[in-house]
């Protein structure tokens, strides 16, 4: 393993389980995306018939999910964004 400066390696627990993790976010970044990887698994696998491989895949379409949405919300706000300052362009250039 090659470690960079200004990289961290971590110990995260996801699931009942250990893993390592070398990041250069900060501590508190890592740590609050391992807990949320790990509420969402908890979430998909709350039911005793879905094993542990079939909870991660859900979770991480569910997280997908997420993100597409707010990519989505993203690119339409930077278009209302652009539309809004065409706008006010043109009230400056209408005086």
């Amino acid at each position: 393993m090659i470690i960079r400066k200004g990289e961290a390696t971590y110990t995260l627990r996801i699931a009942g389980r250990d893993y390592t993790l070398t990041s250069t976010d900060s501590p508190d970044h890592v740590h609050r995306m391992a807990v949320y990887v790990d509420r969402k698994i908890a979430e998909t696998g709350s039911s005793s018939f879905v094993n542990r491989e079939t909870a991660a895949v859900i979770a991480a379409l569910s997280m997908a999910d997420e993100l597409l949405g707010a990519q989505d919300d993203n690119t339409r706000l930077r278009r209302e964004l652009l539309q809004a300052r065409q706008e006010l362009q043109a009230l400056k250039y209408a005086k």
